[in-house]
């Protein structure tokens, strides 16, 4: 279980969020509010990210996630993909994954075999792999690029930023897809402005911001 306990979110002089509390188990979640709400600040707040002040506590494996940097909570198992993923010129998109399988797999040597089964079945182009990491692509490309990675690591805590937006249909299915597989055995949070997602995600919950304060619906 992971536990949120009393957690302030502080950006320059404003608050976003003031004490809020809530628990989040192995299920899939979907976070809806207006724009410019909070949603992304929120589960920017899982991995500690620099842009903010944090105050209060975050539990994931028994362990207070806001006393370490991004680096050692990724490490963690804690995997986040932003609404418009970063580019980096210098790093090959292959070696990148490559580098995080080994950190993440003791064998390594099916890599290969897992990449290829992948990229075949969300249509990415296997030319990507060898440009620079993100850099060029389109939003689509990026966004399958970021879910690669994702099934390269396999993480326990999964928060995606709009991960379906610029994804053609197959692409999106076989992702959804792959969550609902997997829901049972990771925490999922995923923002998300696609009213038929619902259509093709097992959705447990519902997380709703409005006016500062977390609510939450069950679709169970």
């Amino acid at each position: 279980m992971i536990k949120i306990i009393n957690l302030s979110i502080k950006c320059e002089k404003f608050f976003i969020f003031k004490k809020i509390n809530f628990f989040l188990k192995k299920k899939t979640y979907v976070l809806i509010g207006n724009n410019g709400i909070g949603k992304s600040t929120l589960i920017k707040s899982f991995i500690k990210d620099e842009n903010y002040l944090y105050l209060g506590e975050i539990f994931f494996n028994k362990t207070n996630i806001l006393f370490y940097k991004t680096d050692y909570i990724a490490r963690m198992g804690i995997f986040f993909t932003y609404q418009n993923p970063i580019e980096i010129y210098n790093i090959k998109n292959i070696f990148f994954l490559k580098t995080c399988y080994n950190i993440f797999n003791y064998n390594n040597k099916f890599f290969f075999k897992i990449l290829n089964f992948y990229i075949k079945n969300i249509n990415f182009k296997k030319k990507l792999l060898y440009r620079m990491y993100n850099y060029g692509f389109s939003g689509g490309e990026k966004k399958k690029n970021e879910f690669l990675f994702l099934l390269i690591i396999n993480p326990m805590f999964i928060l995606l930023d709009e991960i379906d937006s610029g994804l053609d249909y197959n692409s999106l299915f076989f992702i959804m897809n792959y969550l609902n597989k997997i829901k049972n055995k990771k925490y999922i949070v995923i923002i998300s402005h696609n009213k038929n997602i619902k259509n093709i995600l097992f959705i447990d919950f519902y997380i709703i911001i409005k006016l500062n304060k977390i609510s939450f619906l069950s679709c169970i």
